[in-house]
């Protein structure tokens, strides 16, 4: 007990350090999978620390899904960080882009975005995202997917 009283400045700051050194290695990780799977001029934006909650085909409650967002010049993707989860939405079936602060039925986060596409069933789907500075999101997806399709 006296060894935490006299070293608790050093083990908290230990224990950041762990956890910086930790989400920089996944965040490396994330990035060199990209590098290797994507060309460097096909990538039109990249965010880390995005919440996807899913589709809104799927059944039961919003599931929450830690991960990376990637807008590319075919679509955009979201992975997973921990499993092999990942949604590929084709940009050429982005309807719309737009803020908001539900997803079936669940209360949602101001920073939250819902992007409608269809399906390749010709039904409508949505899948909302969880991210810092939405309506950069917003434009970047209008911009690339929406008005080029007019």
């Amino acid at each position: 007990m006296e060894f935490f009283q006299q070293y608790h400045i050093a083990i908290i700051g230990s224990l950041f350090l762990c956890v910086v050194i930790g989400m920089t290695t996944l965040t490396y990780k994330e990035k060199k999978w990209i590098r290797n799977t994507y060309k460097k001029e096909d990538i039109i934006a990249l965010g880390f620390g995005v919440t996807c909650y899913g589709l809104s085909s799927d059944q039961g409650p919003p599931k929450r899904y830690k991960g990376f967002l990637l807008i590319h010049r075919a679509g955009l993707l979201f992975k997973n960080r921990f499993s092999n989860t990942r949604f590929d939405v084709p940009g050429e079936s982005i309807q719309k882009a737009y803020p908001a602060s539900s997803h079936m039925g669940a209360r949602l986060y101001k920073s939250a975005v819902k992007i409608d596409f269809s399906t390749s069933r010709k039904r409508m789907d949505t899948i909302a995202f969880k991210l810092a500075y939405p309506p950069q999101w917003i434009e970047i997806i209008k911009k690339t997917f929406i008005e080029n399709s007019i």
